[in-house]
C-alpha cells in the first residue's frame, strides 16, 4: 500500500513515468489508407489533420465495440495505438476488411514511455531542450532527438504525454527522464496505480468497461469516439437509431461507497428486489479516501444520487468522473 501511495501521489502531485511498451500499435500506409479507415471507423478521419488525433471505435453490424483506440496522423502513415488486449484482434478485423484496398499495416514495434503530472512539461522542456511546443489533449509533435514523436494523451486525469521511441535508444531516455526528473521528484509508476488513476478519472479500459456487448453510447463515448455526420460504417445504422429515438438500456455509472470496502467485478447491483446492473471494477479512492466502483446500470436507475446495494453494501450512484483536475 505504501509503494502504491508514493507512486499515485507522484502523478498526483509531481511527475511520474511507466514503461508502456506492451501497448498495442500499427502504422497504416497505403495509396487508400484514408478512405479505407474513414469506412470502417466510428469517429471521422478528417478530424485527424496537422498535429490533432482522435479517439474512436471499431463497432460491429450491432452497434457493439470491437476495439477502441487512437489515431494519429503522419504525413504518410497514421498511428493507431491501443491496449494490448485487443491489439491482434483490431488488425484482423482491419485486413479482414481490406480486400482490393492498397494498404499496409505493419507494428512498428516502438517502445512507448508514459510521463505524466504537473511537472510532466517541464521534465520535457528539458529532454528536448525547451523544443517542445504547446500541446493540446490528443495532438502529436515529432521531435528531432530519437523518441520518433511524442502524444499528450490522458488515462490518469493528469497532463500526460506518451513518448514513441526506437527499441536502441529507449534505456537511454528513460535514464535520462530518471536523471532530468530528480528535481522535480520523478518516480517510476507500476500497473496498479495506474489502474486507480485510470478508474478515478473514470476512462474506460477495453476488457474491463468496453466489450462486444457494448455499445458506445452506454459507455458515453459519443462526444469522444462517435461522428454523427460522416458516411457509412459498420454499426453506423444502430448508432444512428439511438440519436433519433434517445434510448439505450443502460449507462456507464460510479458508484460511491460509504467505508473503505468495494466489490468485484461481476457484482450485481440492486435496488430493492431487482438487479439494476453489474460493476466492472472496484477500488479503495485515494483521493475520495472511500470505496468507488463502475458499473453499468440499467437507464431506469442511471441517475446520480439514487442508493444501490452492492453484496450488502449500500452505495450512491454517480456521474463520472470521481476525479477531475481543476
Amino acid at each position: 500500500m505504501a509503494a502504491l501511495l508514493s507512486e499515485y501521489l507522484a502523478i498526483r502531485e509531481r511527475v511520474g513515468i511507466s514503461d508502456l511498451s506492451g501497448d498495442g500499435q500499427y502504422l497504416l500506409s497505403g495509396e487508400d489508407k484514408t478512405s479505407f479507415l474513414q469506412n470502417l471507423i466510428s469517429n471521422d478521419l478528417y478530424l485527424a489533420q496537422g498535429n490533432r488525433g482522435i479517439y474512436t471505435t471499431l463497432l460491429t453490424a450491432k452497434g457493439r465495440i470491437i476495439a477502441d483506440f487512437y489515431l494519429y496522423p503522419f504525413t504518410d502513415a497514421y498511428l493507431l495505438t491501443m491496449e494490448s488486449i485487443i491489439a491482434e484482434k483490431t488488425f484482423q478485423h482491419l485486413m479482414r476488411f481490406r480486400f482490393r484496398s492498397k494498404i499496409n499495416i505493419v507494428n512498428p514495434q516502438w517502445r512507448k514511455i508514459l510521463v505524466a503530472g504537473p511537472q510532466a512539461r517541464p521534465l520535457l522542456q528539458r529532454l528536448f531542450k525547451d523544443a517542445l511546443p504547446e500541446m493540446e489533449e490528443c495532438s502529436i509533435v515529432s521531435q528531432q532527438i530519437d523518441p520518433v514523436v511524442c502524444v499528450r494523451q490522458s488515462q490518469t486525469g493528469e497532463e500526460e504525454y506518451h513518448l514513441y521511441c526506437k527499441k536502441d535508444g529507449h534505456e537511454a531516455i528513460w535514464a535520462e527522464l530518471l536523471s532530468l526528473g530528480k528535481p522535480f521528484g520523478v518516480e517510476t509508476i507500476g500497473p496498479s496505480a495506474l489502474e486507480l488513476l485510470r478508474m478515478e478519472a473514470g476512462i474506460p479500459r477495453y476488457g474491463v468497461d468496453l466489450t462486444e456487448e457494448i455499445l458506445p453510447i452506454e459507455a458515453r463515448l459519443e462526444d469522444r469516439a462517435i461522428s454523427y455526420t460522416k458516411g457509412c460504417y459498420p454499426g453506423q445504422e444502430v448508432i444512428a437509431r439511438i440519436k433519433t429515438y434517445g434510448h439505450v438500456n443502460k449507462r456507464r455509472m460510479g458508484l460511491l461507497f460509504n467505508g473503505n470496502d468495494f466489490p468485484s467485478a461481476g457484482e450485481k447491483v440492486l435496488r430493492g428486489d431487482t438487479q439494476v446492473g453489474w460493476i466492472t471494477a472496484g477500488a479503495f479512492s485515494l483521493f475520495l479516501k472511500k470505496g468507488i466502483a463502475t458499473a453499468y446500470i440499467r437507464t431506469v436507475a442511471a441517475t446520480a444520487g439514487t442508493q444501490v446495494d452492492v453484496g450488502g453494501d449500500i452505495a450512491t450512484i454517480t456521474n463520472l468522473p470521481f476525479y477531475c483536475r481543476r
